[in-house]
């Protein structure tokens, strides 16, 4: 945990000099995610969509509200029996962005907040909801002042789902409205 404050400490100390550009007050995202979910020792793939809000206070930082669903259903062969899955995520969380190209925006956040997820069979649903957090960072290409395109976001997601930790792996992309200056 140590490592991981000195890491930020760093980065937010690299992007105080950067020179200053129109940066967007508000941020929406939407798109395309994947999960690969840890199932209790079996993976199970799970597509969906993405959804979040960041509103920028200045040209490198901003606050993050981010919002996802995923569904799958398994079958033979994957080590569980055969059944509906879906998971909501709400996060919550600080977001620092790298400005100094006005048309590539890479930016890294910490997410905190829950996970909601049932699973069905017969038409028996088993929801839960517990803790999650998200790790990770992406990147932006500008499109127009108004719109880009966010090529690439990935994250590592933790949760004590099942009563034991699930280490998952979400990945997204999508279009990205910027509102504001």
């Amino acid at each position: 945990m140590q490592k991981f404050m000195w890491v930020i400490a760093l980065l937010v100390t690299a992007v105080l000099p950067a020179r200053a550009q129109e940066t967007p007050k508000v941020e929406i995202m939407g798109g395309y995610s994947f999960l690969r979910a840890d199932m209790g020792g079996a993976d199970l793939s799970m597509h969906g969509w993405r959804a979040s809000l960041t509103e920028n206070v200045n040209n490198w930082f901003g606050g993050t509200a981010d919002f996802s669903g995923f569904y799958a259903q398994t079958s033979p062969g994957t080590g569980l029996p055969d059944i509906n899955v879906n998971a909501h995520t709400f996060l919550f969380g600080p977001q620092f962005s790298f400005r100094r190209n006005p048309s590539f925006t890479p930016f890294m956040h910490v997410l905190l907040g829950g996970l909601r997820a049932s699973r069905g069979y017969l038409g028996i649903s088993q929801p839960k909801t517990d803790f999650a957090a998200a790790f990770g960072g992406g990147f932006d290409v500008k499109v127009h002042n108004n719109l880009a395109i966010r090529v690439m976001q990935a994250e590592y997601i933790v949760t004590p789902f099942l009563d034991q930790r699930q280490d998952n792996i979400r990945l997204s992309a999508g279009v990205v409205l910027r509102f504001g200056k």
